[in-house]
């Protein structure tokens, strides 16, 4: 019990020092030329004074505020931001070892490297609309606390989606959390010191699920379903209709040879004069005959048997012989 209070303070000391290093403040660049401007319109004003010009005197002090406001500007906007870096509540020592404490009762697995930097806690599985994901690690490095990638969050239990080996969780991708809405609240727990804030707020979004921000549905977590041949596939290995949305294995798909868009087969006909498969919005009636056809067969809204068909009827065939020429 010894050993762990003083592996708790090393790292609530260590946290501390963290947080209380100075935090990049805007680049401050003395506006020399501006301020040499001011001196030169002060003189000048002072001599038009002298010689009663009071119309230049009026011109050159406007331009004399403006150039004292490119002046001040940039030393209240670097004044501003120092005075708000020196009024955050950062944690105390004490607060961050109280927020130690409070994680190893609330946590059943906890842990903590002192010489690596690293917080790490256990959830138990997560189970999202009956799809079990398994346990997660979430693993804070302190010395990152203000930067990128400050924590990673990683499945113990290898149960991936089956479209991607890196999405462990429909929103956690190559150990890296889509905190979505949550993203303020981590920043600023983070950068508070808030460890324990830190922690539930990671482990609530891992229980949670938003399917518009989802890197895999759920519903396609173990792989889509063929309506067509039942087969199971993933959304590498299938194509989605561009006529009514639906997804299909690429095998139960065809692509339209007008277009290049693949549909399933209730979507798709053969064309009737060149058997090409053509989609709905390709293929067109011949006006003639009422038949299907790609855009290729057909000639002002007429396939080409009906074209013929007018030809002989116009243009009967005469059969001569060599007497009646005679």
């Amino acid at each position: 019990m010894r050993g762990r209070t003083t592996v708790f303070h090393r790292a609530a000391v260590a946290v501390h020092e963290r947080l209380c290093l100075p935090e990049n403040l805007p680049s401050l660049s003395l506006p020399i030329e501006s301020w040499q401007e001011c001196q030169r319109l002060v003189r000048l004003i002072e001599k038009a004074r002298h010689e009663n010009l009071s119309a230049a005197v009026s011109r050159m002090e406007a331009d004399l505020a403006a150039a004292i406001q490119r002046v001040t500007g940039p030393l209240h906007d670097y004044e501003r931001a120092a005075a708000s870096t020196k009024s955050r509540g950062r944690s105390t020592t004490r607060d961050v070892l109280a927020d130690l404490h409070a994680l190893a009762s609330e946590f059943d697995d906890f842990s903590i490297s002192v010489n690596r930097h690293l917080i790490t806690v256990r959830t138990d599985a997560v189970v999202l609309e009956s799809v079990d994901l398994g346990r997660f690690e979430i693993v804070l490095n302190w010395h990152l606390l203000n930067e990128t990638g400050a924590y990673e969050v990683i499945a113990m239990d290898e149960r991936p989606a089956a479209a991607s080996d890196d999405t462990t969780h429909p929103h956690v991708q190559s150990n890296s959390l889509c905190e979505g809405e949550g993203k303020v609240a981590i920043r600023n727990a983070l950068r508070d010191g808030r460890l324990y804030d830190f922690f539930v707020l990671v482990r609530q979004i891992l229980h949670s699920y938003n399917s518009s921000s989802a890197y895999v549905q759920l519903d396609e977590w173990f792989g889509i379903s063929c309506p067509d041949c039942g087969s199971t596939t993933t959304d590498d290995d299938s194509n989605h209709c561009e006529g009514c949305s639906t997804t299909t294995c690429c095998e139960c798909s065809s692509r339209c040879n007008d277009c290049d868009d693949y549909f399933c087969s209730d979507c798709i006909r053969t064309c009737t004069g060149c058997d090409n498969d053509t989609c709905s919005s390709c293929r067109s009636l011949c006006s003639e005959c009422g038949d299907g056809f790609c855009k290729g067969c057909l000639d002002h809204e007429r396939c080409s048997l009906c074209h013929e068909s007018e030809q002989e009827e116009t243009n009967p065939e005469v059969v001569t012989t060599a007497a009646s020429t005679v």
